[in-house]
């Protein structure tokens, strides 16, 4: 019997326009990743409350066979979550089957987006990434 389970990875981004890269492996008792989430954590010194291209991430799975996710990530600002503003990403559906290989690579990377003059006021922040798996 096949049961959810969620796995959660943090970035953190120090510099605009950086290049993270993503290098883990999954469980050994996933079977397939169903979907993903990406979520921007932390506070971005900007007058926008809504940026919605702050990032960008790309995701490989079964070493480097599988390449499902090539996808964005916006930002909202916390000061305006509620119940009728919230804005959260939701999970980007996936139907990738998880064999022998169980590492997962890829990067996210900064779009500039940050109200920035100079690289010293560069806020860093990371990026939250929720896997969401079926496991055998």
């Amino acid at each position: 019997m096949s049961r959810i389970r969620r796995l959660t990875k943090t970035i953190q981004v120090y510099r605009n326009e950086q290049a993270v890269p993503i290098d883990f492996s999954l469980p050994g008792d996933v079977s397939e990743c169903f979907g993903v989430q990406a979520m921007i954590v932390g506070i971005i010194p900007t007058n926008k409350t809504v940026i919605p291209v702050f990032g960008e991430y790309s995701l490989e799975f079964e070493g480097k066979k599988i390449h499902p996710v090539n996808f964005i990530v916006p930002f909202t600002k916390q000061e305006v979550f509620s119940d009728q503003t919230q804005f959260r990403p939701g999970m980007l559906p996936l139907q990738v089957p998880i064999k022998e290989n169980r590492l997962v690579t890829g990067y996210y990377r900064d779009l500039g987006e940050q109200d920035i003059h100079s690289p010293e006021v560069f806020q860093p922040y990371k990026v939250r990434f929720t896997f969401h798996l079926h496991t055998v």
